[in-house]
């Protein structure tokens, strides 16, 4: 069973989130968020514009104050256990105009384990083109950040967590803004991430690939609807709660040769 695996420093759950509450100006943003992730799976984290999703990964991170509420990771804050942790941005917040090349900003990822002291040296720059080299992007490693596309800059961004060798990523919107090729190589390199027992935690947007994508799910709209194996979770019902409203739907029914229908989810 799930529960039972352990994670690489003997920890049976990846992420623990209780009674989270993150309110902006009095208007509450989360509310009372309960959530239990076990290591190695890959899991969307789903709901409409507003529902809070970006802010739970914040907070989450210590970006964002909450109001109420803890986090662990693998048993304990993120204060200590900031070295087992990747992150990737949305790729809008970032300032794609600073002057630096594609090689350093992965090399950045190795700050966590080289402290503030050391400097990056040949074992950081062999580690970051080796990253550089699964998201395909080694031959633009001496370009400027400011001088790539979008799917190449997010690509850029992957290389970074890769090469921070973490056990829990979290990714807000990695498909953002990419053409369908980067698309599919960004969910080869989060299946693999997966595979190798690491935890891989994405803000999403798209509910008709969450099926072919995930293999847990979190429906959030400032509460927490429902979070568990998309075969459970990802239901009429719970994404109605959800949503209530239109949401188009895809059907992933196995034995029925995968019949694409849409629901009509009324409030």
């Amino acid at each position: 069973m799930i529960t039972n695996n352990r994670s690489n420093n003997g920890a049976a759950i990846a992420l623990e989130v209780s009674d989270l509450t993150v309110a902006y100006r009095d208007k509450p943003v989360l509310w009372d968020v309960d959530l239990t992730v076990p290591p190695g799976i890959l899991m969307a984290i789903v709901g409409p514009n507003g529902a809070g999703k970006t802010t739970l990964i914040k907070s989450i991170l210590g970006l964002v104050k909450s109001a109420a509420g803890q986090t662990l990771i693998y048993g304990k804050p993120y204060a200590q256990q900031r070295r087992l942790v990747g992150y990737v941005p949305q790729r809008g917040s970032v300032d794609w105009d600073f002057p630096t090349s594609v090689l350093d900003v992965v090399m950045m990822g190795r700050y966590g384990a080289l402290g503030w002291v050391r400097r990056p040296g040949r074992r950081e720059r062999e580690l970051s083109l080796e990253a550089l080299d699964k998201v395909k992007m080694r031959d633009f490693a001496g370009r400027q950040i400011s001088q790539l596309s979008g799917g190449q800059q997010q690509r850029v961004f992957l290389a970074r967590a890769l090469v921070q060798d973490a056990q829990i990523y979290f990714m807000d919107e990695p498909f953002q803004g990419v053409d369908a090729t980067t698309e599919r190589a960004i969910v080869t390199l989060l299946q693999e991430l997966r595979a190798a027992g690491k935890t891989v935690i994405v803000v999403h947007h798209d509910l008709q690939t969450v099926p072919e994508y995930f293999d847990w799910v979190t429906l959030l709209n400032i509460r927490r609807i429902a979070s568990g194996p998309v075969a459970a979770v990802f239901t009429e019902d719970n994404l109605r709660q959800t949503y209530g409203g239109r949401v188009a739907f895809l059907s992933r029914a196995e034995e029925a040769g995968e019949v694409e229908e849409e629901l009509e989810l009324k409030a």
